[in-house]
């Protein structure tokens, strides 16, 4: 049997697909692993005519990885008779982007795929249906059984599957492969049909029929979110402009919604811009340090210097402190991330650019302005077994947290060579499993006494699935307890950071997150300014419905260190039904727009944001707000009858009251706010971000209260939040 150990593959269609042969030992099921890791990447070469070239050898090939030459130690071609994998099964997702098609369009796509099966059918040809409406939704799962495919295909769903021609699945997505990020556009959903295929072996190939759409600045980080997806995966994609000849200019993307329904909604809330667009959030950890860009002046940015590893979603983010950007740039794990988006010439038509973007990230190639679609599709398919694959080992460096472009060459004139234009690496949720540190915090998390550095924390969840969770830890640390050494001119600290979810009825184990943050300040007048505000650390992890407790322990060095525990209840929901979220407060809000390589950071570590119309909450550990604010609260609202056709789905309200905790008294009712702004049609999640006027409060503690409800009669279980104004 193979050792297990790390292999990282991009193109690994020849050693995953040999997992599918039971019968001999090397070809085991279970996944590879070495001591060295091997980066795999499926090359396809054509001469001019767009011919395939069947007979290079690993000598014509070179490689780059950032730039630097790398030795092409493994090679394969997947065509050739002597391939172990010549005849592996080849899996093909058909997917329809039907939300911006036309009528027609959506007609003449189904037709042509409807030829393209009758003639390509065959028993190492799986194939399964996609489609976006508002919605991911897996009509087939993959089969060789063509009278399926094109009742699929037609749009009609089945209730059973025959064994005999089920060969994996997908896994139709439920509510949290469309509630990611709340964005819920085509983009984002084929980000969700990529992880979906992470599991199905070999190299899969998406056709992704569609009608282009425009990439906004918003959506940059998204881009890259999905590339960086179909390459862990081993997705390719295929881009089909459904439009034909006739291809206007498409449909914009979905991203700030004109809002005017009241000062309260957040859309109309303008955060200020004094201080640029702030720092981004960190994500170093582990032995490669985190942190971001600088904020400051008025409006104030985030700060860098706190990044995290896995299991965070951001690095410390600490309000208007203003941090040197050259230093905290080079400390960003993922700041060159978006270099694994083609740089591609501006498109005559932008709804086609992202689709050049899309094939060229992941190592296909592009159908447009024609109107031959089968003969499109005809020419994807035939590409399913016509690469190469080669495989190189990266240098020491290249282990870290970050992104690497990849760029490969064929000494051969009139060539032309496509492959992926590079990958991200994973780092592991529970970060220091195992490791001294970790046993160290598990040890004082199981252990009677308290920490003596103490510590605010909120745990906001969000629905993702039938009774399951994703919680949103937020976490508020007295920066001024932690431990720094000046080191080379420079001021350092490590903080570790260990949390578990305990189940409270038998106080087993049900979740839990490890991670090291570093910070490094050049000057002490950035230790300072790091100092005067708490450090800010959040997290997430899943979990089903239930009631749990979650201790968190951190420490930086030496004797100190801190320990807080909350409750935690997250009650039964089958997401069938009207619902309402947990409750996030938060003291930051960010134009998605500004983020940058901050959101970049959050969404390659798989976690997902607070974004509501366009804007980015970071979750607050304290309910304490200050009365100049600013103040905004995050919740998100579930209505499945938003699924429903456009015609026949319900409004959608949101109310807010404030009540003082002392008196009793209502101080504030915002009666039920219409939800239109933030509804995508085909989509059960409303992501709503609400201001909350502290501004108008005097000091004091008080209460929140939010109800949803619809047109249809469906009302929510009232959530509520306690904070206080200073």
């Amino acid at each position: 049997m193979l050792k297990r150990g790390t292999i990282l593959a991009l193109g690994a269609a020849s050693m995953v697909a040999a997992a599918q042969q039971p019968a001999a030992p090397e070809q085991s099921s279970a996944v590879i692993r070495s001591e060295t890791r091997l980066v795999l990447v499926d090359t396809v070469v054509t001469d001019k005519k767009g011919d395939y070239v069947r007979d290079l050898t690993m000598k014509d090939f070179r490689v780059w990885q950032d730039n630097k030459e790398q030795q092409v130690k493994t090679f394969s071609f997947e065509s050739d008779p002597a391939s172990p994998t010549r005849n592996q099964q080849h899996y093909l997702v058909l997917y329809f982007d039907m939300s911006g098609m036309k009528a027609g369009d959506q007609m003449y796509a189904r037709q042509t795929a409807l030829k393209f099966l009758d003639a390509n059918m065959g028993p190492n040809r799986l194939i399964a249906v996609a489609d976006f409406t508002g919605t991911l939704k897996i009509t087939q799962n993959f089969t060789a059984d063509a009278e399926r495919l094109k009742q699929a295909v037609n749009g009609v769903k089945f209730s059973t599957v025959t064994v005999s021609t089920e060969y994996a699945s997908l896994g139709a997505p439920s509510l949290g492969a469309a509630a990611d990020l709340g964005t819920r556009d085509a983009l984002w959903a084929l980000r969700s049909l990529a992880k979906s295929l992470g599991t199905v072996p070999g190299r899969k190939t998406v056709v992704f029929l569609s009608s282009g759409f425009v990439i906004d600045a918003e959506l940059q980080s998204e881009l890259t979110a999905v590339i960086d997806a179909c390459n862990k995966a081993n997705v390719a994609v295929y881009p089909i402009d459904v439009r034909g000849l006739v291809a206007p200019m498409g449909r914009v993307s979905p991203g700030l919604l004109d809002n005017s329904q009241t000062h309260f909604v957040l859309a109309s809330y303008n955060p200020q811009h004094g201080g640029g667009s702030g720092g981004s959030s960190g994500g170093g950890g582990g032995s490669h340090p985190g942190g971001g860009t600088s904020g400051g002046n008025t409006g104030g940015g985030r700060s860098g210097g706190t990044g995290t590893a896995t299991g965070t979603s951001t690095g410390g983010r600490t309000g208007t402190t203003t941090l040197n950007q050259n230093t905290m740039g080079v400390n960003n794990p993922y700041n060159q991330a978006r270099s694994i988006v083609p740089q591609l010439p501006p498109s005559p038509m932008a709804s086609q650019a992202v689709l050049y973007e899309l094939a060229s990230g992941t190592g296909g190639f592009v159908i447009v302005n024609t109107n031959d679609l089968l003969g499109g599709l005809q020419k994807i398919e035939k590409e399913q077994n016509q690469y190469y694959v080669l495989g190189y080992t990266p240098d020491e460096e290249s282990k870290d947290d970050s992104c690497h472009t990849i760029k490969v060459k064929v000494d051969r004139g009139g060539t032309v060579v496509r492959s992926r234009s590079g990958y991200c690496n994973d780092k592991p949720l529970d970060l220091l499993a195992g490791t001294s540190v970790g046993k160290e915090l598990e040890a004082r998390a199981a252990g009677a006494a308290g920490g003596n550095v103490a510590a605010s924390m909120a745990l906001p969840f969000f629905y993702t699935g039938p009774n399951t969770a994703r919680v949103s830890v937020a976490l508020e640390i007295p920066s001024g307890a932690l431990k720094f050494e000046k080191t080379k001119g420079k001021f350092h600290s490590e903080v570790n950071v260990l949390g578990i979810a305990y189940t409270a009825a038998d106080n087993t184990v049900a979740a839990k997150f490890s991670d090291t943050v570093k910070l490094a300040f050049d000057n002490k007048k950035e230790l300072e300014e790091f100092q005067s505000k708490p450090m800010h650390y959040d997290s997430q992890f899943n979990v089903a419905s239930g009631q749990y407790k979650l201790k968190v322990v951190f420490s930086s060095g030496g004797a100190s260190f801190g320990k807080t525990e909350m409750p935690l209840a997250i009650d039964p929901y089958d997401s069938k039904k009207f619902g309402l979220s947990g409750i996030a407060f938060s003291k930051e809000v960010r134009r998605v727009s500004d983020l940058d390589v901050g959101l970049d950071t959050v969404l390659l570590e798989n976690k997902t944001p607070l974004v509501s119309s366009g804007l980015e909450l970071t979750p607050s550990g304290s309910n304490t707000f200050s009365k100049a604010g600013p103040a905004a609260v995050y919740v998100e609202i579930y209505d499945p009858l938003l699924t429903e056709a456009e015609k026949d789905a319900p409004k959608v309200g949101l109310q807010m009251r404030i009540v003082d905790r002392k008196t009793g008294d209502q101080k504030l009712d915002t009666g039920f706010i219409s939800m239109a702004p933030h509804i995508r049609p085909g989509n059960a999640v409303v992501p709503c971000g609400l201001k909350v006027p502290v501004e108008t409060l005097a000091p004091g503690v008080y209460r929140a209260e939010f109800k949803a409800i619809d047109t249809a009669g469906n009302a929510s279980v009232a959530r509520t939040a306690d904070f206080t104004v200073e």
